[in-house]
């Protein structure tokens, strides 16, 4: 049996929830969803169209921040409403608790906040210090009432302002539409001169998102905690936060499996899932187990028009993991080399339209 480490992303494989969505849905009615889709069309821009130094993807996440502080958004609160409105991914509970028995190490990573990432590790078993997140202490930070007023208008002003959307073939901020290049000159007014001279300004200088850079980190400093390569890495990711990840694993030799993924995490990933369920992570782990990433890559190939292979796991594997698949409809199982790609693509996004809501799939 082969030694293996599974490092997981949290918001998509393990839980439904678009925290920060969520979040800028009820502490910041009624422009809240409305709000949150612009800023995350702003991160996309900043990071695809108009790289920014210092932004990365999932940067959104700390600029909503002020906002939420106005709102009277604190740790405890935070806490708690990440809590009540967790929603994990199906048989997650009963996957990992069969994965915690096959006794190899687990990890998580999440680029969203601590509270919430914490509150989905306890639920599935994660010890702490196998979880990485980013860490946040709103408390600690004081909002002048007059800052409060000013982000209120701000916040109207962005939700009511055209979406910032592009063409695919766009390279450039002149290749936007008038109105959506007036959109980003808002955003860039709002988060590039008038939010950082605030008090409150700081707040989005000092939090730090586990994005890409910080999750290869996070991964790195799992496998030396655990003596293990990375070549006996499984990494499971969903978003563009991911990319970078799964980029490392697949080039280290390990298994970089994008599940329920969009664009972005398909494109780097080696191993593809489509699934109603988190039962398939289970069943590829268990052929990792036994035959390491050639066994994972042959089944994810075997998929194909002409393919038959079979890969045997141990009789004790197979009954939960066999009942476990057996409560989804869906198992796609694909490999990158498919000649229907964007037909996966589709598929894919599709999914995750259909487990974590039409508002959230799309956002990275």
């Amino acid at each position: 049996m082969h030694q293996v480490q599974l490092i997981t992303a949290c918001e998509g494989p393990l839980a439904l929830n678009d925290l920060a969505l969520e979040l800028c849905r009820d502490f910041l009615p009624p422009d809240g969803a409305a709000f949150f889709t612009q800023m995350s069309g702003y991160d996309d821009y900043l990071a695809d169209l108009a790289p920014k130094p210092g932004h990365r993807p999932g940067d959104a996440l700390k600029l909503i921040l002020p906002f939420l502080k106005s709102a009277g958004l604190t740790n405890d609160r935070l806490a708690e409403f990440s809590r009540q409105h967790l929603r994990l991914m199906p048989g997650a509970e009963a996957a990992y608790r069969f994965l915690h028995s096959l006794n190899f190490p687990l990890f998580a990573l999440s680029a969203g906040f601590c509270p919430f990432a914490q509150a989905v590790a306890a639920k599935l078993g994660f010890v702490p210090e196998r979880l990485s997140c980013t860490e946040l202490d709103l408390d600690r930070y004081e909002l002048p009432e007059a800052e409060a007023g000013e982000l209120r208008r701000f916040l109207g002003e962005i939700a009511a302002a055209p979406a910032i959307a592009w063409p695919s073939e766009a390279k450039t901020l002149a290749d936007l539409a008038p109105e959506v290049q007036d959109a980003v000159g808002l955003m860039e007014r709002i988060f590039g001169d008038k939010i950082p001279h605030m008090d409150i300004g700081r707040i989005c200088q000092e939090v730090t998102v586990m994005s890409g850079p910080e999750k290869i980190r996070a991964l790195e400093d799992g496998l030396a905690q655990t003596g293990l390569n990375l070549t006996d890495a499984m990494y499971v990711g969903d978003s563009r936060t991911d990319a970078a990840v799964l980029e490392k694993v697949r080039a280290g030799g390990g298994v970089a499996l994008a599940f329920n993924g969009d664009r972005r995490a398909l494109k780097a990933a080696e191993v593809i899932v489509v699934a109603d369920t988190a039962w398939p992570v289970a069943l590829l782990v268990a052929v990792f187990l036994e035959w390491g990433k050639e066994g994972v890559v042959e089944l994810a190939q075997s998929t194909r028009p002409g393919g038959s292979k079979y890969l045997a796991i141990p009789e004790a594997m197979i009954e939960p993991i066999m009942m476990g698949l057996q409560g989804g409809k869906t198992f796609n199982l694909y490999h990158p080399g498919t000649s229907r790609r964007e037909e996966v693509i589709r598929d894919s996004e599709a999914m995750r339209r259909g487990l974590r809501g039409e508002e959230s799939a799309g956002l990275g």
